[in-house]
């Protein structure tokens, strides 16, 4: 009798790990994807704003983007390989509308409108890096999260700045 109850108390304990770990697997998997998907965004709006964009300070927030933007894809790619974290290989249909709406802009208004695609972007990012930052599971993605996050917070401060003005 005693026997089968450890065997019943094993069983318990492992589903139980299990569930755990498939839930912090879960939240990776979840965090990697939104990562790179608005890290992708950012960098396909700046080349928009660099291709199409008259404001000095929007063209050089762009090309600060594509510099900043294009190490940050590398950090996540990496974190998520060493997880086991599949990432999607392309943007999704919420993000590539946003692009065509933003590249069907009028001139006059162009580079605010790539400005105000920014904000909204940088506070999204910002909420999800620091938020997997402090609560997502130990790993690569994690210590991936806290080492961008900065710049984040960075490129937010600076957008708000740029779009005060």
């Amino acid at each position: 009798m005693k026997l089968i109850f450890q065997a019943c108390l094993f069983v318990v304990i492992a589903a139980s790990a299990f569930a755990a770990d498939e839930a912090a697997r879960q939240k990776a998997t979840d965090f990697a994807a939104r990562a790179v998907m608005s890290n992708m965004f950012e960098m396909e709006a700046a080349k928009i704003e660099a291709a199409k964009g008259a404001a000095e300070d929007a063209k050089q927030f762009a090309a600060d983007m594509l510099k900043d933007h294009g190490r940050a894809g590398p950090i996540l790619a990496d974190a998520a390989k060493e997880e086991g974290v599949q990432l999607p290989p392309a943007l999704d249909d919420e993000h590539k509308k946003k692009l065509e709406a933003l590249q069907q802009s009028d001139r006059e208004n162009f580079d605010q409108a790539y400005l105000s695609t920014q904000v909204t972007a940088h506070e999204e990012a910002v909420s999800l890096f620091a938020d997997y930052s402090q609560s997502g599971p130990d790993g690569a993605l994690k210590r991936a999260s806290q080492k961008i996050l900065p710049d984040l917070r960075m490129h937010l401060t600076r957008i708000k700045g740029l779009t005060s003005k």
